[in-house]
């Protein structure tokens, strides 16, 4: 595989690239669209609201932004020699485990830096979507979508340095990274099983995060909770609204809280949401 990819063209790369994160923003939106599509009727839907006016065709531009931008960026950065592969099962461990836990800690800061009002610029796209769809998870400004680029790809060539970046590693993170976010933005609580606050350290559920689009402060961390708890950013009724949830009463007003709600940011710290 690593002797196959160094003897592409530019060119050749470009499309192998390209074609590679185009199957798997279709895999993500059809699994985040099968998702509400088999749990919506089973009164998994997370807001039972509708979308605003025009959200989808800004959610298509900017998902087509991102893959113009991210995809320049991977080819330039195997291309150049500052992405290189190796073998081994320890380059495989931690081509995967390096850029997980890499990108969650970047996009914490990442994510909170650009609430404050003087950045809020660069994020307010993506909060178009105050109800999420699948569509709605690489809908951004490239400004921000500048920022996933070096979250996802610094890691990935500080492992290469050290000759640590094994492809199938890197390829399984990228994989589960890239349809994670989409299926992730699905208004439906796909999950099986009810998630508990030990195990949302390793997986929120999709009423978490959507509880971010809807409150705009809070809930910063990517997949994970474990940001938002070590630095007290977490909504204190999330779990409550999950469950109400997962038992089949969809939230009908994006300001809807739950009994212990408590307020983990400064008002401050909130830019002006233009909800309308």
């Amino acid at each position: 595989m690593i002797a196959w990819i160094e003897s592409l063209s530019l060119s050749g790369l470009t499309l192998a690239v390209f074609g590679a994160c185009v199957a798997l923003t279709l895999l993500g939106l059809a699994m985040g669209y099968a998702a509400e599509a088999f749990w919506q009727p089973r009164h998994r839907k997370v807001f039972d609201l509708p979308l605003k006016r025009g959200q989808l065709r800004t959610e298509l531009l900017g998902t087509a932004l991102f893959h113009l931008l991210f995809v320049s960026f991977l080819v330039g950065a195997i291309s150049s020699g500052a992405i290189t592969f190796s073998t081994g099962w320890t380059a495989e461990l931690l081509g995967f485990w390096v850029p997980w836990y890499g990108f969650m800690i970047f996009y914490y800061f990442l994510h909170r830096a650009m609430h404050h009002p003087r950045l809020f610029w660069m994020h307010r796209w993506h909060h178009v979507s105050m109800v999420t769809t699948p569509m709605t998870g690489f809908s951004m400004h490239p400004a921000e979508g500048m920022g996933w680029v070096v979250g996802m790809l610094a890691p990935c060539i500080v492992l290469s340095r050290l000759g640590l970046l094994g492809f199938w590693g890197f390829a399984a993170w990228f994989a589960i990274t890239w349809t994670g976010n989409i299926a992730g933005h699905a208004n439906a609580e796909m999950f099986p099983l009810r998630v508990t606050r030990l195990s949302s350290i390793w997986q929120n559920p999709i009423s978490y995060h959507s509880l971010h689009h809807a409150r705009f402060t809070g809930h910063y961390g990517f997949v994970a909770a474990f940001m938002d708890r070590l630095f007290g950013t977490e909504f204190g009724d999330w779990k409550e609204l999950h469950d109400r949830v997962f038992d089949g009463h969809p939230l009908t007003s994006l300001r809807e809280k739950g009994p212990s709600y408590r307020a983990h940011t400064h008002a401050s710290e909130e830019p002006a949401t233009d909800a309308s």
